[in-house]
């Protein structure tokens, strides 16, 4: 399968996909490794596809036109990691990204898209699992969350969820 064809394989498992699709997956239908997958999705986000990481595979961003979306400072330390996405997601929001502020390199973005308990679950073990640092543990646990929700009255809840744990910075 050539470098577009197979490019275009992967845009149309995401478009007809009910669910994320691992990346393990794709390699399968298309009949190459994993990291041949990683860098064609890199070059599909490169060109302007939506397509975002879950803990549970790859899928096409949709953009909503209603709902809200807040941007939470936090602080706190790993301890903390699991009980802050939970506040989030038992209250209706999905947490789209973690941001950190690096002395040198500014601006650093991981996505999380997480939108339930189970997804939660599916990052903390993959962060055990992998051993990898936290982004926050670059900048002193300090970190922002674009939180999305359905309704002002779900993120007014988040908001008051993440002041009873004291993780809100401000």
């Amino acid at each position: 399968m050539e470098n577009k064809e197979r490019r275009d394989t992967i845009l149309k498992m995401l478009q007809q996909a009910s669910k994320p699709v691992t990346g393990t997956e794709m390699a399968r239908v298309c009949q190459v490794s994993r990291q041949i997958i990683v860098g064609d999705i890199a070059l599909l986000r490169a060109s302007g596809t939506p397509v975002i990481s879950t803990p549970r595979g790859y899928q096409l961003h949709a953009f909503h036109k209603h709902g809200c979306q807040e941007s939470f400072l936090c602080k706190h330390g790993p301890e903390l990691v699991e009980a802050e996405l939970d506040a989030i997601v038992d209250n209706g929001g999905i947490v789209h990204n973690v941001v950190v502020e690096h002395e040198v390199y500014g601006f650093m973005e991981g996505e999380l898209n997480l939108k339930s308990r189970r997804d939660v679950q599916l990052y903390i073990q993959r962060m055990k699992k992998t051993k990898a640092p936290l982004l926050s543990s670059m900048s002193n646990g300090v970190h922002t969350h674009l939180v999305e929700t359905e309704t002002e009255e779900e993120m007014e809840a988040i908001h008051k969820a993440l002041e009873k744990l004291g993780v809100l910075v401000g």
